[in-house]
């Protein structure tokens, strides 16, 4: 089974967590063994949102995530980008895991969207999505979907 490793930032933007449980679930049709980092906060939202760990199954701590991880450890790697913290977060794990990786960029101001998106592609060969969303997570959901279909 092919391993993936799905980044969280922090959740204060609305669209993030039901996209990552939406993220979640599509992963693990493509057979997928699915893990989720993020900080404490976020980890929260996902177990609140998920309480039958029908989709998410397997969370681990950012920071004991970046000690622990290694090179060969997944086949996937993607991450929400939403703030500047998040970019440079999504950086790290792209510099150690050396893996395909996708970077979901959204935020309500186009311009961060665009200087969030430059980061990623500055620093890394990640492919991104970077789309104007914020509260309605549908424009990402539909980028996602075409990405999907040829992972």
């Amino acid at each position: 089974m092919k391993k993936a490793l799905i980044f969280l930032g922090c959740p204060e933007a609305p669209s993030q967590t039901p996209l990552a449980l939406y993220t979640t679930y599509k992963l693990s049709n493509l057979d997928y063994d699915v893990t989720i980092t993020a900080n404490p906060a976020a980890t929260k939202l996902l177990k609140i949102s998920d309480p039958g760990n029908n989709y998410v199954t397997n969370i681990i701590d950012l920071e004991r995530c970046l000690d622990s991880i290694n090179s060969e450890d997944y086949d996937l790697f993607i991450g929400f980008i939403h703030n500047d913290a998040a970019a440079s977060y999504f950086v790290t794990f792209y510099q150690i895991l050396q893996t395909k990786s996708l970077g979901i960029i959204f935020e309500k101001d186009g311009k961060l969207v665009e200087d969030f998106n430059n980061i990623v592609k500055d620093a890394t060969d990640a492919e991104t999505i970077a789309v104007r969303a914020y509260h309605n997570p549908n424009p990402i959901k539909v980028q996602l979907d075409k990405i999907l279909k040829d992972i």
